[in-house]
């Protein structure tokens, strides 16, 4: 590997950088490997119990506030765009009819849009009993099975797949700790947490090494540093949404497997460039045969 693991994540053999919540926890550090960006640790705070609030803005008690870039530019933009101005009125009515919130009524438009989107007293969407009953769907959520499993091509390919080194960062398999209940938000303190189901010494097949490699791929983001996608699900995609496309990668911008894999190797200084090369120089029914096999996972 020409890079190795991101340097500012892992080095000298151990971690270096970790994520805790300080605002609504108590700090604690946990290993960073949710995300593409790394930017979360243990799985109760992050595509679940965060991703409900940041992504949706569903506010919940314990954060009456909307998700807004560090830079506070979402609040100052939207602000002053004529579309979010002219809509403001009828949206604001509905959230307040009471009018129970002066700053969101008095002032220039611009002014209490962007004092709506900055409050810190929010009304609670969620009740910490919604939350819970979340979290312990989400925590038993299962991936679905690998499909076709009994093709000569979908087996061809696995075979394949490890052979050209796609499987040192796809990893495909691990097996998991003691599922400790971990929560950096300390929302699930006493009671909560004893309701959580645990799923302990499981053998999963995710096919990621959870860490972060150099693809150095046009118009990239986060530093170009980016987390083995898992794979598993993956090939469901279209069938689960309608899409035209596979969207693969993790911003994506491949519309099928091949195209994912041909990304990989978009450098010559990728990590994934002798992979990618290796895939190029097979015959097309072996190159047919891998992206099969990843549609299967």
């Amino acid at each position: 590997m020409p890079n190795g693991l991101n340097p500012a994540m892992f080095e000298n053999g151990q971690w270096k950088n970790y994520y805790a919540n300080t605002l609504q926890g108590d700090g604690t550090p946990y290993v960073r490997r949710y995300t593409y960006a790394l930017s979360r640790g243990p799985v109760m705070d992050g595509a679940g119990a965060n991703a409900i609030w940041n992504i949706t803005n569903v506010t919940r008690s314990d954060r009456r506030y909307h998700y807004l870039d560090a830079a506070g530019t979402y609040a100052e933009y939207s602000s002053k765009d004529p579309e979010v101005q002219a809509g403001f009125e009828e949206y604001i009515a509905k959230v307040d009819p009471k009018k129970e919130h002066a700053s969101w009524w008095n002032g220039t438009m611009e002014q209490r849009i962007k004092n709506y989107l900055t409050a810190k007293d929010l009304p609670v969407e969620m009740t910490d009993q919604e939350y819970i009953d979340l979290m312990i769907w989400h925590r038993g959520l299962a991936v679905p099975a690998v499909r076709n499993v009994d093709d000569a091509a979908v087996r061809r390919g696995k075979k394949l797949f490890e052979e050209i080194g796609c499987a040192y960062c796809h990893r495909p398999s691990w097996t998991t700790g003691e599922d400790i209940v971990r929560d950096p938000n300390n929302f699930l303190a006493g009671e909560g947490a004893h309701r959580m189901p645990r799923y302990p010494h499981q053998k999963i097949w995710p096919y990621t090494d959870m860490v972060q490699h150099k693809l150095h791929m046009a118009n990239d983001i986060r530093t170009g540093w980016c987390r083995t996608t898992p794979l598993w699900g993956r090939g469901l995609h279209q069938k689960c949404t309608g899409s035209a496309t596979a969207d693969r990668l993790h911003d994506c911008r491949a519309r099928n497997v091949l195209e994912a894999i041909m990304w990989h190797g978009y450098s010559p200084k990728s990590d994934a460039r002798r992979c990618t090369e290796k895939f190029r120089e097979l015959p097309k029914a072996d190159r047919d045969a891998i992206c099969k096999f990843v549609d299967a996972i």
